[in-house]
Parts: structure tokens; C-alpha cells; sequence
């Protein structure tokens, strides 16, 4: 037998033992999922996006929801840039919190100084998340809804 007739043959049992029309829709359905799964951050990849010069929405969103991780966290803390990101994000999406409270606290767990967590980072996540019209969802506020009372009380998590 050949080796193209032994790669055919799971194919054809499964041809032959199921309807072929649910058989093609689950071929087709198995084909579209790795294709929805790459737009829903625009067929970025996850790396190298946050090197860029002008980093668009559909990066940014990526790692804030996946880490800045690797070459994207750009030399920084990956759970630094999460409290960051969250931070920014809070300050996007209008939630109240005491900002000197937060800015003190994560100094404490990551002395960079104020202006550094101000301008290097909150900001910065601040200014990405506000470009993106589609940002604050839902889940996201519920998220930070969450999370801003443990960060101005010192809290901050180790996700990475």
C-alpha cells in the first residue's frame, strides 16, 4: 500500500462511518477555529509587538491580556507591567482610586521611584488603552473593579 493511501484511510472510515455532511462540517469547523483565535488580536503573534515604534491597538491589547512577557516586557518586571497595564487601564476605563495610595505601594514592592511608575508606566498603558475605543469592556472594568482596592492596599499579584 502506499503511504498517500495510508494517510487517506482514517479519512475514509470516518467517511464511511459517519454522515458525510456532519463530516465536513467538522472538518470545516476544525479549520475556522484556529482562524478566529488569530483575529481576535488582528493575526498577531504575541511577540515583538511592544518593541515597535507605533504599537497598534490589536498589540497592545494582546499582551495586556496574555503578559508582557519576554522581549515585550522591554527590560521590566512582567508583574510590574501587569500592575501597570491595570493601572492605566483604571485610569481609560474612568474607575475612582486613590492614585497617591497606589503609586506609594508600588514603590514599596517595586522601588522605581514615582515618577518612573508615573510616566514610564501607568501612563503609558493609560495612553494605549485610551487609543482603543473597544477597550473597556465588561469583563475588563469588573476586573479592575476588583483589583484597585488590593493595589492601594499593597496587594499586587505574581501572575508571571
Amino acid at each position: 500500500m502506499s503511504s498517500s493511501a495510508a494517510l487517506g484511510r482514517p479519512f475514509k472510515y470516518i467517511a464511511n462511518n459517519i454522515d458525510m455532511k456532519i463530516f465536513v462540517i467538522a472538518m470545516s469547523l476544525g479549520l475556522a477555529v484556529p482562524a478566529v483565535w488569530a483575529a481576535d488580536y488582528g493575526g498577531y503573534k504575541g511577540v515583538g509587538g511592544m518593541t515597535a515604534y507605533n504599537i497598534p491597538d490589536n498589540v497592545y491589547e494582546y499582551h495586556y491580556d496574555k503578559g508582557f512577557t519576554g522581549v515585550d516586557a522591554m527590560g521590566w518586571d512582567p508583574n510590574l507591567q501587569y500592575a501597570w497595564s491595570r493601572i492605566g487601564a483604571a485610569k481609560t476605563c474612568g474607575i475612582a482610586f486613590d492614585e497617591r495610595k497606589v503609586l506609594a505601594a508600588l514603590d514599596t514592592r517595586y522601588p522605581q521611584g514615582e515618577v518612573i511608575h508615573k510616566m514610564i508606566g501607568i501612563d503609558f498603558a493609560y495612553l494605549h488603552s485610551k487609543h482603543n475605543p473597544k477597550f473597556c469592556t465588561e469583563e475588563r472594568v469588573l476586573e479592575l473593579k476588583e483589583m484597585l482596592p488590593l493595589f492601594e492596599a499593597g496587594q499586587f499579584p505574581s501572575k508571571f
